[in-house]
């Protein structure tokens, strides 16, 4: 009897280890932290031409929960990245974002780019 209630248990185990993956995989859920990504898919990441720190008066400095790996700064940094003039930088160590912009900050937007990420930006 105890024999059967390991395997049940190691089983169960697999099946929910083997459907997180396969949420990770799809881009349904942020390879770490487990979160929902929005709208079923993280934003493709976008390559920031301007790198000039000069050119983005604006600055905001973002605490993101979940992140923890180099896929999790991508995903992060991509999601930012995809808002028009602006261009993020990720400190997984740290676990904040430095969020650079041509115009005023917004932070419901930047928000709104790290939740659709899979990711959720702490207060």
């Amino acid at each position: 009897m105890a024999n059967i209630a390991i395997v049940a248990v190691v089983a169960v185990g697999f099946v929910l280890a083997a459907r997180h993956a396969l949420q990770v995989f799809t881009g349904r859920r942020d390879c770490c932290g487990g979160d929902v990504c929005e709208k079923g898919a993280r934003p493709r990441p976008r390559r920031v031409e301007d790198v000039d720190e000069s050119h983005y008066p604006y600055h905001m400095d973002l605490r993101i929960a979940g992140m923890r790996c180099e896929g999790c700064r991508q995903s992060v940094e991509g999601a930012l990245d995809s808002l028009p003039g602006t261009w993020a930088r990720v400190d997984l160590k740290k676990g904040t974002a430095r969020v650079m912009s041509k115009t005023p900050a917004d932070a419901d937007a930047y928000a709104a780019a790290v939740r659709k990420a899979g990711y959720r930006v702490v207060e």
